[in-house]
């Protein structure tokens, strides 16, 4: 059992003779452990109500835990938290000496229940007159009857914003595209609606009217809106064009950076886009038209950047190396092709100009990937660490699986 599965959480409230007050704790014990991936939860309670602390502890303990955090919740720092919640709590312990406990901190007067109070007491007002018009930037929850163009990162979900983790919460529907890892989602609650909207190169295309029209319609029903994007939203990602219609009709959005693929999937693969002796220029191109594909032949005028990044290249990687080497560059310059860029079955082959198209074909390459040329790809032998990483990890849950 990893360490994660063994501790478990004891949430403890002051108890009450009206059932709703101890519900409550209840209710927060059951969302501290779904919001807070605990495995272990348990609400339990001062006095009046059970399960009493010792009991509530002793169902931990049955239940696997070999570690307890007592979180009082909602307590007073002074009578209850430093004096009968550690006695308490230490009369139980002896009764289960294998298992070892801590005691958070109150909530009390912390920063972001303070923060949800001055909302409350806002919400309570007319028009909001006592203050700013909403908290919505502070505490980073999603606004009812908004859109937020939100960037989903090149796919490790590591790598989400803290903003973005915090919309996808307290979001009611999330509109997503294919590059979207499923991962990110997994979290996000089974109450949040779900809708797929995703572009596949030579298939299922969804049009981007349609898209547009499902923002708009979803944000004037009052839902708050997320509209999920593989990278980042203003790269490449059309979604100037969805702020421009949510402008159109007048309906208030906010667009959320994410980090895109075009800047961590060559980190991923151990390839710096800059280097003070290699290359001080950047080129980000996109190799194919939104909407049909077609390539754009508009690589003459980039040709002189020190590294240059394609998206959506691949499947006219030999007309970008053609028209580079046409353009000026040398044969040999250093290329990289790296799919399915920071996820575990990430993988990146290297060649030349010249090379890197009939390698890429030797060896089934296809999108999603990203293209790299330039001085820097030659960085890669040294640098690479993410794919030895999870060949590691692979090798060590192989070696864990036959002992």
């Amino acid at each position: 059992m990893t360490k994660a599965c063994s501790t478990g959480v004891l949430v403890v409230g002051h108890g009450s003779r009206r059932p709703e007050a101890n519900d409550d704790v209840r209710e927060a014990a059951r969302q501290i452990g779904e919001y807070g991936d605990f495995f272990l939860v348990e609400a339990a309670f001062l006095e009046l109500e059970h399960p009493n602390i010792s009991e509530g502890y002793t169902r931990l303990v049955e239940r696997g835990a070999r570690e307890i955090v007592v979180h009082p919740y909602f307590l007073s720092p002074g009578r209850h938290t430093r004096g009968d919640i550690p006695v308490k709590v230490a009369e139980a312990a002896r009764l289960h000496p294998e298992v070892s406990f801590r005691i958070s901190e109150p909530l009390s007067a912390h920063r972001l229940v303070i923060e949800a109070s001055i909302e409350r007491i806002r919400e309570s007002m007319p028009d909001h007159e006592a203050g700013p018009e909403s908290n919505e930037h502070v505490d980073g929850r999603a606004k009812p009857g908004k859109v937020y163009l939100v960037g989903a990162g090149p796919g490790d979900p590591g790598l989400l914003t803290v903003k973005a983790h915090e919309l996808l919460k307290s979001c009611d529907v999330i509109i997503y595209d294919y590059l979207v890892n499923p991962e990110v989602l997994a979290n996000v609650p089974e109450t949040v609606e779900r809708i797929y909207v995703g572009k596949v190169g030579g298939g299922r295309q969804t049009p981007q009217d349609q898209i547009n029209s499902l923002l708009i319609e979803n944000a004037k029903s009052g839902k708050r809106v997320v509209r999920l994007k593989g990278g980042d939203p203003f790269l490449f990602g059309r979604g100037a064009e969805e702020a421009e219609s949510l402008r159109a009709a007048d309906i208030e959005f906010e667009v959320v950076p994410g980090i895109s693929s075009a800047l961590a999937v060559p980190a991923y693969a151990g390839i710096p886009l800059t280097h003070r002796l290699l290359s001080s220029s950047v080129t980000v191109l996109t190799g194919a038209r939104a909407g049909d594909g077609a390539y754009l032949k508009n690589l003459a005028a980039s040709a002189a950047a020190d590294t240059i990044v394609v998206l959506m290249g691949m499947s006219h990687l030999h007309e970008i190396a053609c028209e580079l080497i046409a353009a000026g560059r040398a044969e040999s310059t250093p290329a990289a092709v790296i799919r399915w860029g920071s996820y575990e079955t990430q993988r990146t082959i290297t060649g030349t100009l010249l090379t890197i198209a009939d390698e890429a074909e030797r060896v089934g390459m296809r999108a999603p990937a990203v293209i790299v040329i330039g001085e820097v790809v030659r960085l890669r032998e040294r640098l690479k660490w993410f794919e030895e990483s999870v060949r590691e990890f692979d090798c060590e849950a192989i070696d864990l699986a036959l002992a």
